[in-house]
């Protein structure tokens, strides 16, 4: 018994920290998968946002990080509309509140400069909509975009238009199904 008690004493420092901090981990991601399954997932079934997300994937969601910090660009959001259905749409977030939003030849311009997008669009500006003149986002309304920008429903569209913080449900952060697709979302 005292030989147990003295091993005790003389555990490794390094493996008892290794330890905490792996319990730690493994309690922070319990709980940021369980607020996010309870907040919802997200099974995607149209085209819209293509090449990030494509029909049959799932994502998680969560409403947590915008009680800390502020909708940025370039977030996928869920949000929820009054046009069409009535259900949540997911998009991206592409201007932000007091921002000037335009589109000219194709090209989404915020406060006069060329927004770089290259990393998760497809498809070619078909129609600017809403912004096709100099569009200026009220301080608390966001633009949204699909990322397949050639046929979307989307702040383009008056019957969408512009998002306010309180109509977004949560953002997208991982992509968990197909496994073959898992990764963490920009």
């Amino acid at each position: 018994m005292a030989d147990r008690r003295q091993r005790r004493r003389y555990r490794n420092p390094l493996r008892v920290i290794l330890r905490r901090t792996l319990l730690i981990l493994a309690a922070i991601l319990i709980l940021i998968f369980g607020i996010s399954y309870a907040e919802g997932t997200v099974d995607v079934t149209g085209s819209s946002m293509y090449p990030s997300l494509q029909p049959g994937d799932r994502a998680f969601s969560e409403p947590v990080s915008y009680l800390v910090r502020e909708p940025a660009r370039g977030d996928i959001v869920r949000f929820s509309t009054g046009a069409g259905s009535g259900r949540a749409l997911v998009r991206r977030i592409v201007g932000l509140p007091g921002e000037t939003v335009q589109i000219i030849g194709g090209k989404v311009y915020i406060n006069g400069a060329a927004l770089d997008e290259s990393g998760y669009t497809s498809g070619e500006i078909q129609y600017a909509g809403t912004a096709s003149m100099p569009h200026t986002l009220s301080q608390d309304a966001y633009f949204v975009m699909a990322d397949n920008r050639s046929s979307s429903f989307d702040s383009r569209d008056p019957t969408v238009g512009d998002i306010h913080k309180s109509d977004i449900n949560g953002r997208l952060w991982l992509r968990y199904a197909p496994l073959r697709r898992f990764r963490l979302l920009q």
